[in-house]
């Protein structure tokens, strides 16, 4: 089967993706987009699955603020550490952003050993996103040829 010449492009940096996002036919911003969700989705269940058997995590803070986004309109999925802070109750209770140490968990510090978490889970995504973004273009085309989009 001959590929689509149409669907080739080299492209350079994010502003020549996301314009080559926007050319592509709907089915395929779809599909890819059905496709960068799952992995995302994925990720952040490899980051909390490492960071639930660490031994030197004690409470599920780090765990709970480990997010996920997907923007369909640019097709960009995000994985990472949510920005908020959790308090305990009390008006001598000290908050706790997630956000500012997850790094030091991550990477390591003079006095802890690294835990990465989130680097292996996204490296675990790289073969799989790609496998992913491959079926999701035959989909698009069979549902081209189909005639289910237009």
């Amino acid at each position: 089967m001959a590929t689509n010449p149409g669907l080739t492009a080299h492209i350079r940096g994010l502003k020549e993706a996301k314009a080559a996002f926007q050319a592509l036919p709907e089915v395929f911003r779809e599909r890819l987009g059905d496709a960068t969700e799952t992995t995302v989705r994925e990720i952040v269940r490899g980051a909390q699955n490492r960071l639930a058997s660490s031994p030197s995590i004690r409470t599920r803070a780090l765990y709970n603020a480990v997010i996920w986004s997907m923007s369909r309109k640019t097709g960009r999925g995000r994985a990472g550490i949510s920005n908020v802070s959790i308090g305990a109750g009390g008006a001598e209770a000290r908050s706790d952003k997630p956000s500012q140490r997850a790094h030091f968990v991550e990477f390591g510090t003079s006095k802890m050993k690294a835990e990465p978490f989130m680097i292996p889970a996204a490296e675990s995504q790289i073969q799989p996103y790609l496998d992913r973004c491959r079926a999701a273009g035959k989909e698009a085309e069979r549902d081209l040829a189909s005639g289910r989009f237009v």
